[in-house]
């Protein structure tokens, strides 16, 4: 699915790619890629190909790597050599414990790459400054479970954005088949995402946050994004792999 989405985003006329993480790992109990999946491989397209690339809480986990942001959990000693009910037991289920995770075929060097992946990027050599990221801060990562539902939830991301002058911030980790969207300032919603009702959407003037579609979907469905810097057009791309 990844060497398709790459002649896909060469297809689409992209000038850089960006990666927001997770690219080593997955939970089996969702997909079922036991016998075809090769995290080192991943690794080696992403590298080759991937101008910019933040860590995903599976890539951490992989590299037996604590997040920086880790939302305010205080991990205890020896986390990764716990068993998995033991991790979520000490957490009381408030940080992945990884008890679907497959083993993969990474190599020390691999191990080392993923220790230097950053947590976040801030491009701002654009037009709009960038956020990127796996998750929403202050859980950059995607590390805990908690998943962003109340306005509330988005407090720290939109003091982050404002102290760094970032207009747009871009995250994956939802696992959703659509984008997802929220936009800074008072909104009569209840809700603190919303779905994009179509495959583009204008992303406007003001500090956005955007979840995006994950490139390993269900069912063969493969999803990546490409972001008219141009526009200011983002257009979702799916594709059905066989």
């Amino acid at each position: 699915m990844l060497e398709a989405v790459l002649k896909l985003a060469e297809a689409s006329g992209c000038d850089e790619l960006a990666c927001l993480g997770d690219i080593t790992g997955y939970d089996r109990r969702f997909y079922n890629y036991h016998f075809i999946k090769s995290a080192s491989q991943c690794i080696s397209l992403i590298r080759s190909n991937c101008r910019w690339v933040v860590a995903g809480n599976h890539d951490l986990f992989a590299a037996n790597r604590l997040p920086s942001w880790s939302n305010g959990y205080n991990y205890p000693e020896q986390w990764f050599q716990m068993a998995p009910s033991a991790r979520r037991g000490a957490s009381k289920g408030l940080v992945w414990s990884f008890e679907g995770e497959d083993p993969n075929d990474l190599g020390e060097e691999e191990i080392s790459y993923l220790n230097t992946i950053p947590e976040y990027v801030i491009l701002s050599e654009i037009k709009a400054t960038l956020l990127l990221s796996h998750y929403v801060c202050p859980d950059f990562t995607g590390s805990t479970t908690l998943y962003i539902e109340k306005h509330r939830h988005l407090k720290e991301l939109w003091k982050f954005m404002s102290h760094h002058k970032i207009m747009f911030s871009f995250s994956g980790h939802s696992h959703k088949p659509v984008a997802y969207f929220s936009h800074h300032g008072p909104i009569p919603f209840l809700r603190a995402v919303h779905p994009v009702p179509n495959d583009r959407i204008f992303l406007g003037h003001e500090m956005t946050m955007i979840l995006l579609p994950p490139l390993t979907g269900g069912n063969g469905r493969t999803s990546f994004s490409v972001l008219d810097t141009d526009t200011g057009m983002l257009y979702l791309k799916h594709e059905k792999i066989t």
